[in-house]
């Protein structure tokens, strides 16, 4: 099995105790047995963090703690998403009152807020926030906390008993009578996302959605081998897929929509897919197995006049 590795920051990679390189945003591949454990060491460039070693199983359910796995038949991608810091001193970011309850947000091997009121609650931060204030939606009352985040920004938005209403992007938002939200995704159709929620005892419930796409993006003119990503994004974001489809399967948007379940992101298929099953036109479909582990599937979209006319899953060879 091919398994690709990389890591958040720049480390060095060790194999079953053998040097392999230097791996990070960069990836760096290995040819593993399947039904044997190897043992995965990433040693952080950055002497500030720790390394994170774990035994590499490509039937192991389970992955470590601060580790991703995505599994795919002919291949995996491991990922080191989270290093844990040498310092463990507690430094506090910001504290206020909001929605009756004391948030604050600290940084102790990584940025965190907890809520202290009615109950207790504590959220990993993608990084230090921009602010803790309340805000009102529908006449109900919310904790904030808005933290920049890699490509966008981050908000979090609290009920007075500490469970998390909303945690999600967002480039803009606005409270009021209602919560609207709006958020890149920053996926090939260069796809923007618009939500509308209303405030519900505590909880916000999604009333409206509307995705667009970039102005110089049209399913008329695109590539046809750009055509399933697409489709497939559209589809992931919660869109209307009927401009990808022919004439034919006017109407199947939600038996589609069914067909190919409930996925989570899409990517392109690596180097050892074309290698396994030829040259073929197919994108590779995200589904969470569980925490940290997800499996991806591959589909074709066959086309005709840069319209998709049939959606099959690709069969990989045993």
């Amino acid at each position: 099995m091919r398994v690709h590795f990389s890591a958040a920051i720049p480390c060095a990679l060790r194999l079953g105790g053998a040097p392999a390189g230097m791996c990070g945003e960069a990836e760096k591949f290995a040819d593993l047995p399947e039904d044997e454990e190897v043992l995965v060491e990433f040693l952080p460039a950055d002497g500030d963090y720790f390394p994170l070693g774990f035994l590499w199983n490509a039937r192991r359910a389970a992955a470590p703690r601060g580790v991703e796995y995505c599994l795919y038949g002919c291949g995996a991608d491991v990922r080191a998403a989270r290093f844990t810091p040498r310092s463990r001193t507690l430094r506090v970011l910001a504290q206020a009152r909001a929605a009756g309850m004391l948030l604050t947000a600290f940084d102790c091997g990584g940025p965190h807020l907890c809520a202290d009121g009615a109950r207790f609650a504590a959220y990993d931060l993608p990084g230090e926030p921009i602010g803790l204030s309340e805000e009102r939606i529908g006449g109900e009352r919310f904790a904030r906390a808005l933290c920049r985040g890699g490509r966008t920004d981050r908000l979090l938005l609290l009920a007075p008993d500490g469970e998390a209403a909303f945690d999600g992007d967002a480039d803009e938002y606005e409270c009021g009578a209602a919560l609207r939200v709006r958020a890149r995704l920053f996926d090939l159709c260069g796809h923007t996302l618009a939500r509308t929620f209303r405030a519900q005892g505590g909880k916000l419930v999604e009333t409206e959605r509307e995705l667009t796409v970039r102005e110089e993006f049209s399913p008329e003119n695109a590539d046809e081998r750009r055509l399933p990503f697409a489709l497939f994004e559209t589809i992931a974001a919660g869109g209307d897929p009927t401009p990808y489809l022919a004439p034919s399967l006017t109407g199947q948007a939600e038996k589609l929509r069914g067909y190919l379940g409930d996925f989570c992101a899409v990517r392109p298929p690596k180097e050892i897919f074309y290698r396994v099953c030829g040259e073929v036109n197919a994108a590779g479909l995200v589904y969470r197995r569980a925490d940290n582990v997800f499996d991806m599937r591959f589909f074709l979209a066959d086309t005709e006049g840069n319209k998709v006319v049939n959606v099959r899953p690709v069969k990989m060879p045993r």
